[in-house]
């Protein structure tokens, strides 16, 4: 166990240095080696943090999140997608993040302005990479959509 232990610290670290970002906020797609299970190796996150940062919003929000992919490690994929689980595209479908279907992958170094509002939606939901493998590699995040007049 003592020899887990300094991996597991790291995995520790990561998770805890979990950030919030708001609907006009850039978010960065970088890789980074962290031990999630206790095994250090390279991962593709949003933020640089495992899980993703909390993107915060309210009822009835535009976004603008500028994806940029900062992707460095010639081992894994050098192009990335983010995708918005749960919203509706209603007349924004370019926006989706589904790679080869509804958007092309952004290039390495480049990055791409999601655009997009989720009308009438509230609750909890989240995003994620629909590129090759990087899902599994750590990039995946929470969305919330609050609602002011919810009562709880």
């Amino acid at each position: 166990m003592r020899l887990l232990y300094p991996l597991f610290t790291s995995a520790v670290l990561a998770l805890s240095h979990a950030t919030s970002i708001t609907v006009n906020s850039d978010l960065d797609i970088v890789n980074k080696v962290i031990a999630p299970d206790g095994f250090a190796r390279s991962t593709t996150l949003a933020g640089g943090v495992f899980p993703g940062p909390l993107i915060k919003a309210h009822k009835n929000d535009h976004f603008n999140i500028r994806v940029v992919n900062k992707l460095q490690d010639k081992n894994m994929p050098l192009e990335t997608s983010v995708h918005w689980h749960g919203i509706s595209q209603l007349k924004t479908n370019w926006a989706d993040g589904v790679s080869f279907v509804t958007q092309c992958p952004i290039r390495q170094n480049g990055s791409f302005l999601h655009q997009f509002s989720a009308p009438n939606q509230t609750g909890t939901y989240w995003y994620h990479s629909h590129y090759s493998t990087q899902y599994c590699d750590g990039l995946r995040g929470p969305l919330v959509i609050y609602d002011p007049e919810d009562p709880h």
